[in-house]
């Protein structure tokens, strides 16, 4: 895939029936890979900077075509700049607003092949970040407690972070799926919303609270973050792409590598658990803990 000279950040270029490389992203080739050439790419991937693992894999959420979730993956890479290898795992939703229903059903269709792919990356030493959105925190949570539960210890140490987007869980799955899967390698990373408009839709459809609207001002949720090793960073300064607020993530992506490096030695840093706002103009953040965001402002 080319990137655009004029790309910017959080964009992507859409191509038209003739993609021209100059002005938007282009699929410049394609390569059928079966597993063992899979294995052998992500294997000569090395790190960049000690923050940045070899893989980074994006799950997406519902209502995402194979098309939005691939070109989406690639615009964060490139804004990133960390992974050089880029996995996206694709399960078939619908692509649809009328699917929300039939997307659940997809998500639990997807689940062992996720556990799959894990599986041969952690027993090749790989270490994987993975990034999910939307219903497709459902799927991740749900395939990792799967490999807890049946002892594949040597995939779940070989991931390096779990960032959930706006995760579309029930709590109270939520809270029983983290107690299964347990402590991982870092505190599993929660970005949450209040004026999330599409959890708040999922909300009136299945009659629960999804994790990815908790309000850290809660003290209960402040609560929940630290007995439960949880980073549940308040986002909702952040620019959304479009008026339901569910995909503000695409911003936190961005800016996601610089704000690990200058928090590195603050008490509001990214490295333990907590309940946390950040401030997406670079101004002095309320409690709980505090994360100043200068990078979020370039």
């Amino acid at each position: 895939m080319s990137i655009p000279p004029n790309h910017k950040v959080t964009e992507i270029e859409w191509p038209g029936e003739n993609p021209d490389p100059k002005k938007t992203f282009a699929v410049v080739k394609t390569r059928d890979l079966d597993r063992d050439e899979f294995l052998a790419l992500a294997k000569q991937v090395k790190p960049k900077s000690p923050v940045a693992p070899g893989v980074g894999m994006f799950i997406h959420g519902y209502n995402y075509t194979y098309q939005e979730a691939l070109f989406r993956l690639v615009q964060m890479s490139a804004d990133a700049g960390e992974f050089q290898a880029s996995v996206l795992f694709d399960w078939p939703s619908q692509g649809a607003l009328t699917g929300y229903v039939a997307d659940r059903d997809a998500v639990a269709y997807a689940r062992d092949d996720l556990v799959h792919v894990l599986h041969d990356l952690g027993h090749s030493d790989i270490r994987t970040t993975m990034l999910a959105h939307s219903m497709g925190c459902l799927l991740t949570m749900e395939t990792l407690r799967q490999l807890k539960i049946t002892g594949d210890d040597r995939s779940l140490k070989n991931i390096e972070r779990v960032v959930l987007a706006a995760p579309d869980v029930d709590i109270d799955l939520f809270r029983r799926d983290v107690a299964t899967i347990g402590r991982l390698r870092k505190p599993i990373m929660v970005l949450a919303a209040k004026d999330d408009r599409a959890l708040a839709l999922s909300r009136q459809l299945s009659g629960s609270t999804a994790a990815g609207a908790l309000d850290v001002s809660d003290p209960a949720v402040q609560e929940l973050a630290k007995n439960d090793n949880l980073q549940i960073i308040d986002i909702s300064s952040l620019k959304s792409l479009s008026s339901t607020n569910h995909d503000r993530f695409v911003s936190f992506a961005a800016a996601y590598p610089q704000l690990q490096k200058s928090n590195a030695n603050q008490s509001g840093s990214l490295a333990g658990a907590g309940a946390l706002v950040l401030n997406g103009v670079g101004n002095v953040i309320s409690a709980p803990f505090r994360i100043t965001s200068a990078a979020l402002t370039k």
